[in-house]
């Protein structure tokens, strides 16, 4: 088997349906059946790639990619090679994990990142900048980094945003989930993780974006999470004035309060920081608004807008028998006195119950701090998890036990203190309005578990307490602001995002309405001119 026709008529005798889609692809490609496999080039690959990935259903592009890809290799062709996973990452050592804040991932080898890189199809269309909330432009990022321009990358990326190395870290890689690699082989470019090499290394004072000619406008950004930063970044090279409020002492918002050391160090968080007020934005910080200041402080100080960003770092309590007992606590209250360092030791049974990243930090937290058993327990199966793959097998690594499709119902305790959880075991129905499959309890099935701790991470609330009737910004039926498509809220002038707008959700969506809002916050000034 030496041509594409070849191939083709290969598949016929083993699977007649794969190999009539093949000869379906082959013509729509318009790649001539006698080109020799040996010649197949990555574009022309990547042609009949894009079209299997929206043609075939996955486990036919599966098996398609499987085939041509043994096809390729036995016909002498070094594309295979090229196509695998090149990423190399130093980690911290398992045993010394378990007894350390350190980071796991101590870095990203800089040449296994271009090699990485390299792996991109450059795809017409491109599925990875279509999910990314950012809009990241993944192939000519990836691109340069494959050439070898990294200060060109660098600066590409810093057009677009300071977090890159917080990107590289935690964003929960809405690019890779849709990259048309991935979607055939399994293994997607690691985009991630080729960000991060470069953010460590050309995060350099040279590569930050010019600073456009001064509007004259002054904005009030208050919050500092991902939404808060990139907002005053985006409007700061605008050339707009602008003044982050911030309520405690450092920027960064919940990246550097709650966040573990060993998933995003503080001094990352800090450096990314650093580049906004590079550029001249000025950080007011231990000032917190509705108490040290008001909205209308902020217009008399001749503020002409103001973005709202104050996250949502209010905890939902569990509405269940039990949960005033001592031992019984939030997870996001948890990490943070933990990265204060309120909190240096733990003993006994932890129990985590939630199924996202902040229930697997606080997993991991409690194990680093000398719990003698962690688990998380999830009321969902681990396919419906929300947190982070990479999070969850490191998790598992580590030695947390996961209890899948169960819930407690009741929190025992005595003298005032927890000592067991009563538990359900659940199914799971039809699927709910966010099209996760919801949880049924099923009649019998309780158990009960020892814990000397229960850290229910089950979301939070936006953070809107501070605002008062008298402020006239309205709010949402979720506890959030109220805003509409231009993210303005009802009060001119006055706008928000992030996840005191949305809820609880992650880096790239806070990041992306921070990019969005400073978009829509320029032009409404720029309109008002007269």
């Amino acid at each position: 088997m030496t041509t594409l026709r070849e191939f083709s008529e290969a598949l016929e005798p083993e699977d007649p349906a794969l190999s009539r889609s093949f000869r379906e692809l082959l013509v729509e490609s318009k790649l001539p059946p006698s080109l020799r496999l040996k010649d197949l080039s990555k574009k022309e690959f990547m042609i009949l790639a894009d079209l299997a990935v929206e043609r075939l259903s996955p486990e036919q592009a599966r098996k398609l990619y499987l085939a041509l890809m043994k096809a390729l290799r036995e016909a002498g062709s070094s594309l295979p090679d090229v196509l695998e996973e090149k990423i190399v990452e130093r980690k911290l050592p398992l045993a010394k994990r378990v007894n350390s804040f350190e980071e796991v991932i101590r870095g990203v080898d800089l040449e296994s990142a271009v090699a990485e890189a390299s792996r991109c199809l450059g795809c017409r269309t491109p599925r990875c900048v279509m999910a990314c909330p950012l809009n990241f432009p993944v192939p000519a990022y990836l691109s340069l980094v494959a050439r070898r321009r990294f200060d060109q990358a660098a600066r590409l990326g810093l057009s677009i945003v300071p977090t890159l190395g917080i990107c590289g870290r935690i964003c929960f890689s809405y690019c890779e989930k849709a990259c048309t690699l991935g979607k055939l082989s399994g293994k997607p470019v690691r985009i991630r993780a080729v960000k991060r090499a470069i953010a460590d290394e050309y995060t350099k004072e040279e590569n930050l974006p010019k600073v456009g000619r001064s509007t004259g406008f002054r904005v009030a950004v208050i919050g500092s999470g991902p939404a808060g930063l990139t907002a005053a970044y985006r409007l700061r090279i605008m050339g707009h004035d602008v003044t982050i409020f911030e309520a405690e002492g450092r920027l960064g918002g919940e990246l550097i309060r709650s966040i573990p050391e060993f998933r995003l160090p503080s001094g990352i968080v800090e450096r990314e920081a650093g580049l906004v007020k590079r550029l001249g934005v000025e950080a007011r910080l231990g000032t917190r608004i509705g108490v040290d200041l008001g909205l209308d402080d902020l217009v008399e100080q001749g503020y002409d807008a103001v973005f709202v960003a104050t996250g949502a770092g209010v905890p939902r309590k569990p509405r269940i028998p039990g949960s005033d007992l001592e031992g019984v606590e939030s997870a996001l209250s948890f990490l943070e006195e933990v990265k204060l360092g309120a909190r240096s030791g733990m003993e006994g049974v932890v129990w985590v119950i939630g199924g996202g990243n902040v229930a697997v930090d606080a997993a991991r937290t409690a194990l680093r701090l000398g719990a003698s058993f962690v688990g998380i327990m999830y009321r969902r199966s681990r396919v419906e998890m929300p947190a982070s793959a990479d999070e969850i097998e490191q998790a598992l690594e580590e030695g947390v036990r996961m209890e899948y499709l169960a819930q407690p119902i009741e929190l025992i305790g005595e003298s005032g203190r927890l000592r067991r959880m009563r538990c359900v075991r659940m199914r799971l129905g039809e699927p709910g309005p966010d099209g996760r499959r919801i949880p049924i309890p099923i009649e019998g099935s309780e158990f009960e578990v020892e814990a000397d701790y229960a850290i229910f991470a089950i979301g939070e609330l936006p953070e809107t307490g501070w605002i008062k009737p008298a402020d006239g910004i309205e709010l949402a039926d979720n506890g959030g602001i109220k805003v509409d498509s231009r993210m303005a809220t009802s009060r001119r002038g006055f706008f928000a995002g992030g996840d005191v707008v949305r809820g609880p959700s992650d880096y790239a969506r806070a990041t992306a309405d921070g990019i969005r809002a400073a978009a829509q916050i320029d032009r409404y000034l720029r309109s008002s001119r007269p």
